[in-house]
């Protein structure tokens, strides 16, 4: 007899014993069935079930502890064990409690016999627990699983090699990939080279470190583009506590770059020109100038603004001076160094930044290219335009070695140069800071005078030549100021037109002419109207005002110069036209002293010319002088037009004109410009007027 003969006679011999302990066992159900009935149950499968041993072997069978939809699979596995198709069997079933209440039940089952007859021996466990927590698990998977295919953007997951073992639809759509096809793959297989070796340097940095990553790169999308995304990783460990992998999510960001390229273009870029605006103009000179600082050299910066652009935009309308500043800073930028700075400020305005230039002299150079450039015609749509540049040149480090006051003295030189006839540029010199600072204070204070009243409108007489009647008189601006005295307008006209108030003082002036008139009913008074004032349009509504205030239209006259009939723009003609129209007399200043045009006489149907008193001064002592008053004279006859003299000081003077016809004289040899209550006291007093 051999060992294992041995063996197995021991385990029989000890079988009886060994029976009765599994079948006491508290933990599993024991169970022996015959002819489809229990002939026998432990008490914890009775337990289980809810019944005594004695009620499930008192005639009751497994179908009766099967829910309906189990029935069928619990016939088949015992008719198989006991057909002897199969000697064992293990499958689960829903079980079903004395109390109606259901279990998950699993059985390991064997056929046997009992008392000579075919039975089946078997062990139930109550797995409703542990499938429980199965299905909780698979719920939970199954959640999170839908939860991260909901997520818009790829996530993906990879082991501890960096091969893919996952990842969500959206992923799937970004590499063009069934997931399935993407398992054990590494990034060397789904993306380009240069894209794969910076993907598989920064997964081995998060494996060396674990944690949290987060870093920014492109990604080739399924349809070739690449993309800017931002990569948000984090490692995960497997249950015995070593690296699993890593799970990533990808964010695309390139259309939030695009909007931030375009925030940051349209914040340092000028939108017409495509030139860098005054922000990054200034950002790019402080750069070069502390270059300058660190390593020496000259930096020069020109200020640039074109001439008559604004007649140009009134004219033709903005989208011809569009077309005109889109050219100007082509040819601006056809003159400089590609290390050189083109801006637009605004406007019509330019500035240009040229770093390690040689010498003062080729600044001087470069603004004379660009005035001749920006000189030739402009062919903007059917039109032929022309216009000019005045251009300042301010130097570092000889002008200033700070920003602000480099642009300031650029701008100054630039007034200079518009100051000097246009068309030119002009260095930086001290006398114009003291100039600009001069201005500065006299707008400073014109804009309190302005607010506190303290303009005024002053009256000269004009009297007629041939009654010798005062019967016109001349509005004539003066600024009493309470400190400096009165000021004449030649001190500050042209500051007020440059900071934009001569509106505002021109209108005032009308004003306190209306109220002249309106005690002085059977008199004419002249308004000066100047260029600015007929552009910007404000006097176009004094005929209005006369009729408000029921004056006779003829009562007023305005007084333009002769280089305002030059001006063809729809709004200078069409106000010019409307005074006429109105019955509102127009009259030339300083006629002979600018750029006259004779036919546009006839077209405006002006009503007076006003001989300049450089010509009257000199009609005593100068024949030349003499011969062009009488000219002018005999030609306004001619065209129906009167003739008015100014500056008339001396009786010589007063005795040549009414020798040749001039038909009203003004000047200091009849009467000075005064306040309104002295003037319409003067009129009273003055002998011609009161028949005395």
């Amino acid at each position: 007899m051999n060992d294992s003969d041995n063996i197995l006679d021991g385990l029989l011999h000890e079988a009886a014993p060994l029976l009765r302990g599994l079948c006491s066992n508290a933990l599993i159900g024991v169970y022996v069935i015959q002819d489809d009935k229990f002939v026998f149950v432990n008490s914890r499968l009775a337990n289980l079930f809810g019944y005594t041993q004695l009620e499930l072997c008192s005639g009751m069978g497994p179908q009766q502890l099967t829910t309906p939809d189990d029935r069928f699979v619990v016939r088949e596995e015992i008719d198989r064990r006991l057909s002897g198709v199969s000697q064992s069997s293990h499958y689960a079933f829903r079980g079903i409690r004395k109390d109606g209440t259901q279990l998950d039940a699993e059985v390991f089952g064997v056929s046997t016999s009992f008392g000579g007859r075919a039975a089946i021996i078997g062990m139930l466990l109550d797995v409703s627990e542990r499938n429980a927590a199965e299905r909780a698990v698979k719920d939970q998977l199954q959640f999170i699983t839908r939860l991260i295919d909901t997520i818009p953007n790829p996530v993906f997951y990879k082991d501890e090699a960096g091969r893919y073992i996952g990842c969500n639809i959206a992923f799937e759509q970004f590499i063009g990939k069934q997931r399935e096809q993407l398992v054990g793959l590494s990034v060397f297989d789904m993306s380009p080279p240069d894209l794969a070796e910076r993907y598989h340097a920064a997964d081995q940095k998060l494996f060396d470190v674990g944690g949290t990553q987060v870093y920014e790169a492109q990604v080739e999308y399924a349809d070739g583009v690449r993309r800017d995304v931002m990569f948000y990783k984090a490692t995960f460990d497997k249950a015995d506590g070593s690296l699993g992998g890593l799970v990533g999510l990808i964010l695309d960001i390139s259309e939030r770059k695009r909007m931030e390229q375009a925030i940051w273009r349209e914040a340092n870029y000028d939108a017409l020109t495509g030139l860098p605006n005054l922000r990054l103009l200034r950002d790019r000179l402080a750069e070069e100038l502390e270059r300058c600082r660190r390593k020496g050299g000259v930096l020069a910066l020109l200020f640039i603004d074109l001439d008559r652009f604004k007649e140009v935009n009134d004219t033709l309308g903005h989208h011809v001076g569009d077309q005109l500043l889109i050219q100007a800073a082509e040819r601006i930028n056809a003159v400089v160094r590609s290390s050189d700075t083109v801006s637009r400020q605004g406007g019509d305005e330019f500035v240009v930044i040229l770093p390690d230039i040689s010498d003062v002299q080729s600044a001087g150079m470069v603004a004379g290219k660009i005035i001749r450039l920006l000189g030739l015609p402009f062919l903007l749509g059917s039109n032929q335009v022309y216009v000019s540049a005045s251009i300042g040149i301010a130097l570092y480090p000889d002008d200033s070695t700070q920003q602000e006051t480099l642009v300031s003295f650029a701008d100054q030189a630039m007034y200079a140069a518009k100051a000097g006839g246009r068309n030119c540029f002009s260095y930086f010199t001290p006398s114009l800071q003291e100039e600009a600072q001069r201005r500065q204070g006299v707008a400073n204070r014109l804009r309190q005078g302005l607010a506190g009243n303290q303009f005024e409108a002053w009256f000269q007489p004009i009297v007629e030549v041939a009654s010798g009647r005062i019967i016109k008189a001349e509005a004539l601006l003066r600024w009493q100021h309470p400190e400096l005295g009165i000021i004449m307008p030649g001190d500050f006209i042209a500051v007020a037109e440059e900071i934009g108030i001569i509106g505002d003082i021109g209108n005032l002036v009308f004003q306190q002419t209306l109220d002249m008139l309106e005690q002085w009913p059977e008199g004419q008074a002249s308004v000066n109207i100047s260029p600015r004032q007929f552009i910007s349009g404000d006097c176009r509504h004094w005929p209005q005002e006369l009729q408000e205030r029921k004056l006779p239209a003829s009562c007023l006259a305005v007084e333009i110069t002769e280089g305002m009939l030059l001006d063809e723009r729809p709004l200078v003609v069409n106000t010019l036209l409307g005074f006429h129209q109105a019955g509102v007399e127009v009259s030339i200043d300083d006629f002979g002293t600018g750029y006259s045009a004779m036919s546009y006489l006839k077209k405006f149907n002006i009503d007076y010319l006003k001989i300049d008193r450089s010509f009257v001064q000199g009609l005593a002592s100068d024949n030349t002088d003499r011969a062009i008053a009488e000219a002018i004279i005999a030609m306004a006859h001619k065209l129906g037009m009167r003739v008015i003299a100014e500056g008339v000081e001396t009786e010589a003077q007063l005795g040549l004109l009414r020798e040749a016809g001039c038909d009203y004289v003004q000047g200091y040899l009849l009467a000075r410009p005064m306040p309104r209550q002295a003037f319409l006291a003067f009129l009273q007093q003055y002998p011609a007027n009161s028949g005395r």
